[in-house]
């Protein structure tokens, strides 16, 4: 095994919106995780000698230590991703975890923070847009899915009105998107932040429309799903 990684163990799981299940992750053997933040990404593979891994944003457990939330997209699903078959997340199951990292951010004053979320990608966007708020930022949040009844962590996100603008756009096709992409860009000064996460797609739209208004180095894509070991 990876010495960055350690085995843990589905402790159970259940529906978190349509085509969505949360799943909880808990440490094999008593081990402290290191303190991290809500929407922390986390690796995770199958076994010891798999060659590729998954990233994950997590959500914590309070009290735990031990333990995480996650949210994954159901074997059963419609265009269910890469590796589906692969994590069947059926309670007892092993898997091999990464230590959760939290997503670096700029918090210095500047006038605006643009965050776009899609899929479980909302899970990382929802802890970035709670730890802006904590240092008194006010980021706008822009949340896309097919229906409310898809819209995973919805709750979660809800709950940060007052210290955050909350957006959810529902069953919009692809040029809809980007057209509600634009209109939350436009206009907008050189320096705002511009956050977002979710499926490669989308945050490839996100990152070029972004790019017509505020400098590159400000585009910060929370990126998730597979990739080499390696790397």
């Amino acid at each position: 095994m990876r010495d960055s990684m350690f085995t843990a163990v589905v402790a159970r799981k259940w529906r978190l919106a349509e085509d969505y299940h949360a799943v909880e992750i808990q440490a094999k053997h008593a081990i402290q995780l290191p303190p991290f933040d809500n929407g922390a990404v986390v690796d995770l593979a199958r076994h010891a000698r798999s060659d590729v891994v998954r990233s994950h944003p997590v959500w914590r457990i309070p009290s735990r230590h031990d333990a995480f939330i996650l949210g994954v997209r159901q074997a059963s699903a419609r265009h269910s991703e890469p590796l589906a078959s692969e994590f069947s997340w059926d309670k007892g199951d092993e898997v091999c975890v990464g230590t959760p990292r939290d997503t670096p951010l700029i918090a210095d004053g500047n006038p605006r923070y643009i965050l776009f979320s899609a899929g479980v990608g909302v899970i990382a966007i929802a802890g970035a847009a709670n730890r802006l708020a904590a240092v008194g930022q006010y980021p706008e949040i822009y949340n896309f899915a097919r229906t409310p009844e898809r819209a995973v962590f919805k709750k979660e996100l809800d709950d940060l009105q007052g210290s955050a603008r909350i957006r959810h756009k529902f069953g919009l096709n692809t040029e809809e998107i980007a057209n509600a992409i634009s209109h939350a860009l436009s206009p907008t000064q050189a320096n705002t932040q511009v956050i977002c996460s979710g499926p490669p797609s989308f945050m490839e739209l996100v990152e070029r429309l972004a790019g017509d208004w505020v400098y590159q180095r400000n585009i910060q894509k929370i990126i998730l799903g597979q990739r080499s070991a390696d790397r």
